[in-house]
């Protein structure tokens, strides 16, 4: 089963690195460079998985994090869940806490184990 996934990562190479390697997966994915056009992208469609690097900022003076886009999304979609990757090993414990996140990933993210966290998402 394909998942219809939402990748929210600055860096455009690595944005659209995953989103190659997971569409030959067989999964839909669009890719959001900031936190804006990541919002702009849940009003618009439902997700089944946000896949959030932890190193996207609000601009523009306003206080939001990447957990803020999964809260918004569930509230129009209360299955959508989330797979955080991050750099900072004092975050991993904060973000399993948060309602729907499944997944912690460390950066570099080896692709196995995003492949067994989405597998396990698709059933």
């Amino acid at each position: 089963m394909s998942l219809n996934i939402l990748v929210v990562e600055r860096e455009r190479h690595a944005g659209e690195g995953l989103r190659a390697i997971l569409s030959a997966d067989g999964h839909d994915v669009k890719v959001a460079q900031d936190m804006w056009a990541g919002f702009a992208s849940i009003f618009s469609r439902r997700y089944d998985l946000l896949l959030l690097d932890d190193n996207v900022q609000s601009e523009r003076h306003v206080t939001l994090n990447v957990l803020d886009l999964l809260r918004v999304a569930r509230r129009y979609e209360p299955n959508t869940s989330a797979i955080v990757i991050t750099s900072f090993d004092e975050s991993m414990l904060g973000y399993r806490m948060e309602e729907g996140v499944v997944a912690v990933l460390r950066k570099p993210v080896e692709l196995t184990q995003l492949r067994g966290e989405l597998e396990a998402r698709s059933r």
